[in-house]
């Protein structure tokens, strides 16, 4: 759910092509060396020259030659190529040269959505041996799209290709980089991967002003973002984040010295560990918060060395124990292990987080057990009860937050549009979370998105997306849940054609909205297009969902499409869970449920009268949902009516 921590100033210029910039001959900065180009398609380049003047594109042993327009834009289309290379792509104007090298021929795919798709290899889980294991796929390539806004559509982003490596792969998108591996390991040919993400963003940031124009809702804005005005106001805005950020370089928690064991603590303010501050109380708080806890050592442990862990912390730290610094770090997505030296650990300690956050929610967040000072063959756990005192404060000025969300399209503009027209084979796509608490617009909202990207391109493109994993806690009754009605909203979304959901509800983190597990997410990302779009007809990709829901006497049988060789349930005693039933009267009661047949499963509801309706892992956190289908696919949530 979180974001970027730069500040980023919003972008006005828009029309003009910078990249690579050799007098007036220019492409675009996705065109760069080490790219990868769509194989057997027809590829499009384009850029920008002097009026009328003739270019030339030579790419493969193809030559092309097109003449730009009056205001001196250009497109050329090469004729479809197998996969291959490396190549040189030469674009030659009437003076000037481009030439691009280390240019590959294969697969190419978009990457975009919010936290869980920036979130980056070397915070995956086996992180340290994945990132090693890069060195076997330099037919790898990855462009991150730099974070930016907009509130006109631009023309060009920032960003570099690069190629797969450990020095280069640690900074990949994790889903993007498993997604691509598993392609590479079944088709052989150079995948690129294209990651235009941005954490904690609403699906409207993500639509183009014309998709947003079907929804009177967001008329106001809309409005306002085409007024001459908007530049004024976003300058105003600039102006108090500059303040709220001079503000923290000079808050007192240092040159007080709060991080001393001696520093009166005790009227500080308790909070719980792990939690973020939206969570605790302090919903709207962007700044600086001190967060202190302490705790005792027997004395054969007094005096060791040690390892602290914190596990995740948004945004950025310094940490200190018994006034002694043991650790910084930048980033909310960076683990926290820090060793602590021998002599520092007393008797009775005291650790001293300073915590700065820039945007959205801050603090220490993740499972309570990854929260621990390690000590010998000792481990203390350091969840619970906290004290914090805060040293900073948008609060403290007159501030007007300007971020992603505060206006729709804002990232469309930036960082979709510049690639519309790109020759790519699809799009993978992991965002909802940020939308859960207007979960009934995405049902709406999320279709939108994808046709208008569609049309934008001109070509029914696939689409394949993530569906929200299990997170929160779980709970012992049948419950509503926002959670589960964006999942059901995915699921809706795929009667629109060529799409495919990956469904992760049985990997998800009852702490951590970031599942590490990001191998299994790509992987089953990648099922889609290996069944779709490149002829693998055996590969199951497919969770089991329901097919037909009947009253069959006192029983309910549910038949399920996807099953590959017959459903499967995942309990070493056998027993099916998750399912409820409701009545008329709506409330829903747990039932016994056991599979029949290869793709049966029978509920047996004695204490439900007129059964109506039935759900199967239907909360935030189902986390005892445990039907598959033969190959290991967990069945998708669902809420159906009983024909």
């Amino acid at each position: 759910m979180k974001k970027a921590f730069s500040f980023l100033i919003l972008v006005f210029l828009c029309g003009t092509f910078s990249a690579r910039l050799s007098a007036e001959l220019s492409m675009p900065h996705i065109f760069a060396d080490h790219m990868v180009l769509q194989r057997n398609e027809a590829v499009n380049l384009w850029g920008s020259a002097s009026p009328k003047e003739k270019v030339t594109v030579e790419l493969n042993g193809q030559k092309t030659s097109v003449r730009a327009d009056a205001s001196g834009k250009w497109n050329a289309t090469l004729r479809p190529m197998e996969a291959g290379g490396p190549y040189t792509l030469i674009v030659k104007g009437k003076k000037e040269r481009l030439a691009f090298d280390d240019v590959l021929l294969g697969e190419v795919w978009i990457c975009s959505g919010q936290s869980n798709m920036e979130f980056r290899l070397h915070a995956a889980m086996n992180a340290e041996k994945e990132i090693a294991d890069t060195e076997n796929y330099s037919f790898l390539r990855s462009f991150n799209v730099k974070q930016e806004m907009s509130h006109r559509p631009l023309s060009d982003l920032q960003g570099e290709w690069r190629v797969c490596d450990s020095g280069s792969a640690g900074d990949f998108s994790a889903v993007g980089y498993f997604f691509a591996r598993e392609l590479y390991r079944e088709l052989g040919v150079p995948i690129g991967f294209i990651n235009t993400s941005w954490g904690g963003t609403d699906i409207e940031s993500w639509m183009s002003m014309d998709a947003i124009d079907k929804f009177p809702k967001y008329k106001r804005l809309q409005d306002r973002m085409r007024s001459s005005q908007f530049e004024e106001y976003v300058r105003r805005s600039d102006e108090n984040r500059a303040k709220f950020v001079e503000s923290m370089k000079a808050e007192p928690g240092i040159s007080e010295k709060w991080y001393l064991p001696s520093y009166f603590k005790d009227d500080w303010k308790e909070v719980s560990v792990p939690g973020l501050w939206s969570e605790e109380g302090l919903v709207s708080l962007d700044g600086m918060v001190w967060q202190t806890c302490r705790f005792t050592l027997s004395e054969n442990y007094i005096g060791k060395e040690a390892v602290l862990s914190l596990h995740v912390i948004d945004d950025d730290d310094i940490t200190w124990i018994n006034g002694q610094k043991i650790g910084e770090t930048v980033g909310y997505d960076v683990r926290r292990l820090y060793s602590v030296p021998a002599g520092v650990l007393k008797e009775s300690n005291e650790i001293t987080l300073k915590i700065s956050d820039y945007r959205g929610g801050g603090g220490l967040y993740g499972p309570a057990n990854e929260i621990y000072l390690k000590v010998g063959d000792k481990t203390i756990p350091l969840s619970g009860e906290w004290k914090y005192k805060v040293s900073a404060s948008n609060s403290d000025f007159d501030f007007v937050e300007y971020g992603p969300n505060a206006y729709p399209s804002l990232l469309y503009n930036a960082m979709v549009n510049p690639l519309v027209g790109l020759s790519m084979r699809g799009v993978i796509w992991y965002q909802g979370e940020n939308n859960t608490n207007r979960a009934k617009e995405y049902y709406h909202l999320f279709p939108a998105m994808i046709n208008d990207w569609r049309k934008k391109w001109g070509k029914d493109f696939p689409f394949y997306w993530v569906q929200l994993a299990n997170y929160m806690d779980a709970v012992e009754v049948p419950s509503e849940s926002l959670w589960a009605q964006v999942r059901e909203a995915q699921t809706q979304t795929l009667s629109l054609p060529h799409t495919g959901q990956a469904v992760i509800i049985d990997i998800g983190e009852a702490k951590d909205i970031h599942p590490k597990n990001k191998q299994e997410v790509g992987r089953r990302l990648a099922l889609h297009a290996l069944h779709n779009d490149y002829g693998f007809s055996d590969v199951v990709c497919e969770s089991p969902m329901p097919k037909t829901v009947r009253r069959v006497q006192d029983k309910i049988v549910v038949q399920f499409d996807n099953v590959a060789d017959g459903l499967i349930v995942k309990n070493k005693y056998g027993y099916l869970m998750s399912f409820a039933v409701a009545g008329n009267d709506g409330v829903y009661k747990w039932v016994q449920a056991k599979v029949a047949g290869k793709d049966r499963v029978v509920l047996s509801c004695p204490d439900v009268i007129d059964p109506v309706s039935v759900r199967y892992a239907w909360g935030d956190n189902p986390d005892d949902a445990n039907l598959y289908n033969s190959v290991g696919l967990p069945a998708t949530p669902f809420e159906i009516k009983i024909e």
